[in-house]
């Protein structure tokens, strides 16, 4: 689905995930992080390679969705040994906005083309493993002005299907609420109908969101 502005949903991380492996002495180090740009991911490689100044080799992919950049590096491993295994992560994932750098130290031990490829893409799998991916979803925003007495009536469904509100009280309750652009016409009604009318609705602006909720559907409350 995509939203009448051209948002479209995509997953992403939550949070960053790291991960360690050695194979023949060499430590692996894997850092899963969420990034909302190219410069940002620029970043944050610069601070792991400070951390790890010490270290043969710091590979690694991103995907942005901002001009729709993807890249990869095997910063000195052999070609394809490296980058692409840890982009082939990201990309059967699919997962965007992120960045997965991988840390060797080399333990002397020469692990060769394909002991390279799983152990990069090992390292960038368990790292992710340690994220919590989620769906980013079309939101929308809406304002509901309430008696009292009506909000009395709605607040606890609201409630038990976790849409995030804001309340603010005055001489009526006034509630803005994030929900999934596919459920505010439902919900819509479903106000209209629980507050016999009286509600004031408006439905404001879209934004991608992490959202989560029960599986009920507003129908059911």
């Amino acid at each position: 689905m995509q939203g009448s502005q051209g948002l479209k949903p995509y997953q992403s991380i939550l949070s960053a995930g790291e991960s360690e492996i050695v194979i023949q002495k060499s430590r692996f180090l894997g850092y899963f992080l969420p990034v909302s740009s190219e410069e940002e991911a620029q970043e944050a490689l610069t601070k792991i390679r400070k951390q790890h100044y010490d270290a043969r080799h710091c590979c690694y992919a991103y995907r942005v969705r901002a001009g729709n950049v993807v890249r990869s590096s095997d910063d000195g491993e052999p070609s394809g040994t490296a980058g692409a295994p840890i982009l082939s992560v990201l990309t059967g994932a699919g997962v965007d906005d992120v960045l997965c750098a991988v840390v060797r130290y080399f333990g002397g031990v020469l692990l060769g083309t394909g002991g390279l490829v799983r152990a990069y893409g090992k390292s960038a799998s368990e790292a992710l493993a340690a994220t919590k991916i989620t769906q980013m979803i079309v939101c929308r925003r809406i304002q509901i002005t309430i008696s009292y007495a009506a909000f009395h009536v709605v607040e606890p469904s609201i409630r038990a299907h976790r849409y995030p509100f804001q309340a603010e009280y005055g001489e009526l309750v006034t509630l803005s609420l994030l929900l999934p652009e596919e459920e505010t016409d439902q919900f819509s009604a479903w106000i209209t109908d629980r507050t016999d009318g009286s509600a004031k609705i408006e439905v404001l602006e879209q934004s991608l969101t992490p959202f989560e909720k029960t599986n009920d559907e507003i129908k059911n409350v």
